[in-house]
């Protein structure tokens, strides 16, 4: 379910609260870069942004430990600078609950480090009482010595809200709430709430029923479905073959993606995969 939790936290985050990039960048406000990079394996950087001072700052999301990623963070340092022309700053930011470990870097044929940031470095009271709803959000990821209290005060936080963004608000708080697992305690507090909230929609959207995930899911297969069609046409007609994905990309269908991905199996030239689109 690694990709609920980032569906969520990407939402969050690309609303900038103000308070957390603050303490993550130094800065209260940034400018989101939509970038991909084209290669034999899909590559997205989770959130690439273009900070006040002109730099680069790329923050990848993990939460749970992977012995591999100090490679993958290697190779987005690599894509980002030669399509950008610039150095990132990078921050591999932890949201899991388990003891952070990894950020190590690679000192092996070479020297390669980033930086790397438990979520629970920051006291949850530093965001809690934010103007910005996204960082109040967040602080339940962050230090804290009383979770219910925490919890109870950040599901109070919405009581202002109308109907449909409470319940956005809810909806976000719960997913988040299983990477510390809180689950129980927040679904109580929000019974509790004066405006009743159907806290039974939370399964729906952690099952991806719910229209945000079953977009996320629906960009998931998309992701897919782009890795496999560039290996294919990478495969049988070579490099030149790549100079298509540029067409693939623009395909707003998924079934027109997969109908043009069996295309390349009977497919005789690059004419004829051109002349599908």
């Amino acid at each position: 379910m690694q990709f609920v939790y980032d569906l969520t936290l990407k939402a969050i985050l690309k609303d900038v609260p103000k308070r957390f990039f603050k303490i993550i960048t130094g800065f209260e406000e940034a400018r989101f870069l939509d970038v991909q990079f084209p290669s034999i394996k899909y590559r997205q950087p989770d959130l690439l942004m273009e900070l006040p001072d002109n730099s680069l700052w790329h923050l990848e999301l993990q939460s749970h430990n992977d012995s591999k990623m100090d490679w993958r963070m290697l190779d987005y340092f690599s894509m980002i600078h030669q399509q950008c022309k610039k150095t990132p700053k990078q921050l591999l930011l932890y949201v899991g609950d388990k003891k952070l470990r990894m950020g190590k870097g690679i000192l092996e044929s070479l020297k390669f480090r980033y930086h790397t940031m438990d979520i629970r470095e920051i006291n949850c009271f530093d965001l809690q009482d934010s103007d910005d709803l996204g960082d109040v959000l967040l602080s339940i990821l962050c230090r804290t010595e009383d979770a219910n209290a925490t919890v109870r005060g950040i599901v109070s936080r919405s009581s202002h809200l109308l109907a449909k963004e409470r319940e956005t608000y809810v909806l976000e708080l719960l997913n988040l709430s299983r990477l510390r697992g809180l689950v129980d305690t927040t679904k109580k507090e929000v019974e509790n709430m004066p405006v009743m909230i159907d806290v039974s929609n939370d399964t729906l959207y952690l099952e991806g029923t719910r229209k945000g995930l079953l977009e996320g899911k629906r960009e998931g297969k998309r992701e897919g479905l782009l890795e496999g069609i560039e290996g294919m046409l990478e495969i049988k007609y070579g490099a030149v073959g790549l100079k298509i994905m540029a067409s693939v990309k623009k395909l707003e269908s998924i079934e027109k993606m997969e109908k043009f991905k069996e295309f390349i199996k009977t497919s005789k030239t690059l004419d004829e995969l051109r002349g599908f689109f």
